[in-house]
């Protein structure tokens, strides 16, 4: 750990132990509001000084800050993902209220000599939790100007980058990530020369394999030299090695097995994400009513034709009528309902110029496709075109998180190759449709890897996670430039 990120972990200590204090002081007076005596039911019924409030808030913080330190709060690096420790933080005040209610269940005396009121308990929870995590993000912001000055950066040196790789490196030369490229080289036998120079330069601290096809004898050399200089090692996986993490190991009268476990979205798995869709899908169709008819007036003015469109698309188990807002001319969409003949012959033709494989490639993406009209572009741009999905999610074709659902003549190219993928619900967002909000032309081999992980990784942590990654990118990330 670098020597500014162990500063700003030893800062990170103060700045929680205010915003808990802060959060319960802000406790301590909303309970005497009119608002708390409605939550409540009844008035202030104790009398509790300020000041021996407070010196009871002093005895309980170091229990707090040791529950967070033992959830490695205070050892995170510099490159870590925020939404991870927004995740522990969460945890952390929560074990702090179940040990209050234990000690609570063993000594009832503890809310009157401490915090004689349940209210400011519960409050302090749920604003402690507030508080610390807007504590947090000050200190990442003021982390990330840092870095922006070169200051306490992870030298990164990427080996074998390849397509598949490009989106990943324009990230990692954002500095507000945490990195600095200070090498990029294709893998040869001299490469470990050209490392111990930089080792010996003081220039590497972590080292990217990003070619998923180099062969295990030199991914092994270069493990073993990250491992004896002390350095972080990572690498792309390809499709097998996604899967090793959800191996399982038994033994047959003594002979050892290791066997793959299927999807974790086999039994309660299902039906919790089943009642997860239902609960979000009905809360988004409520909440984009209002954009779902403006956005259909601006497509009526914009050119004739339906609003929805809609068309097959291959599902689990079974095709299902798929609905989105339409996007391209009419005349130009396929469907039998639409353009038809005329529509099928353009978009053979636009498959010579595919930007995701050429006329061989499992998908089509055409950049400023001919058939997408004026408003198509802006729907695309912004993925409102995506709302009318929701419908789809609430009466069970698709799922709120999977894999994108394709045309069908574009799931006919794959289907064989890779069933797995319809071995669940296409879904609204995912790994693979974030991915392409930064990356249009996201290569297949990248997609399907994306899927596969999220198929052999299931939780419903990880569901949340890319709802809020999906949401967040399209309310306040960068939009691509291209239109496609």
């Amino acid at each position: 750990m670098k020597k500014t990120e162990l500063i700003f972990n030893l800062i990170s200590i103060g700045f929680d132990a205010v915003f808990l204090l802060l959060a319960g002081i802000a406790s301590f007076y909303l309970r005497q509001t009119n608002f708390a005596t409605r939550i409540v039911g009844h008035p202030v019924s104790y009398d509790l000084q300020f000041q021996q409030f407070i010196s009871s808030a002093y005895s309980v913080l170091p229990v707090l800050l040791l529950i967070f330190a033992a959830l490695g709060l205070y050892n995170l690096k510099g490159t870590r993902k925020f939404s991870s420790e927004i995740g522990r933080i969460m945890v952390g005040t929560s074990l702090s209220l179940l040990l209050i209610i234990l000690i609570f269940f063993f000594n009832t005396n503890f809310f009157e000599d401490i915090f004689p009121s349940r209210f400011i308990i519960l409050a302090a929870w749920a604003l402690g939790t507030l508080f610390v995590i807007f504590g947090r993000t000050l200190l990442k912001q003021l982390q990330v100007l840092t870095f922006k000055n070169n200051i306490g950066l992870h030298k990164l040196v990427i080996i074998n980058g390849g397509p598949e790789l490009d989106v990943i490196e324009s990230i990692l030369k954002k500095k507000e990530h945490g990195y600095e490229i200070t090498g990029e080289f294709a893998f040869s036998e001299n490469i470990f020369e050209q490392l111990e120079k930089l080792y010996e330069e003081g220039r590497v601290d972590e080292i990217l394999q990003g070619n998923s096809n180099l062969n295990d004898s030199a991914n092994l050399k270069l493990v073993q030299f990250a491992r004896d200089k002390g350095l972080k090692f990572s690498f792309v996986p390809n499709l097998f090695e996604v899967q090793r993490n959800i191996i399982e190991t038994d033994n047959l009268d003594g002979i050892p097995l290791i066997s793959l476990k299927n999807t974790p979205l086999d039994g309660w798995g299902k039906v919790v994400k089943r009642i997860m869709d239902i609960i979000l899908s009905a809360v988004c169709l409520i909440a984009t009513s209002p954009i779902f008819l403006i956005v259909s007036v601006l497509i009526k003015f914009d050119s004739a034709g339906k609003v929805i469109y809609s068309a097959v698309r291959g599902g689990r188990g079974k095709n299902f009528k798929f609905y989105k807002f339409r996007s391209m001319y009419s005349h130009l969409s396929i469907g039998e309902d639409y353009g038809g003949r005329q529509a099928e012959q353009l978009r053979e033709q636009l498959w010579e110029k595919n930007d995701r494989g050429g006329k061989e490639g499992p998908f089509l993406k055409i950049k400023d496709d001919p058939r997408v009209t004026k408003i198509g572009r802006f729907l695309r741009r912004t993925k409102l075109d995506e709302i009318p999905q929701f419908w789809n999610v609430f009466v069970g074709d698709m799922s709120m998180v999977g894999p994108r659902a394709h045309v069908l003549d574009e799931v006919d190219r794959y289907r064989n190759r890779y069933p797995r993928m319809f071995s669940i619900k296409p879904g609204t967002f995912g790994l693979s449709q974030i991915a392409q909000m930064n990356w249009p032309d996201l290569p297949f081999e990248e997609e399907i890897r994306l899927n596969t992980f999220y198929i052999e990784n299931w939780s419903l942590w990880l569901d949340v996670k890319i709802l809020a990654k999906s949401f967040w990118q399209l309310f306040f990330g960068k939009k691509p430039k291209a239109n496609y």
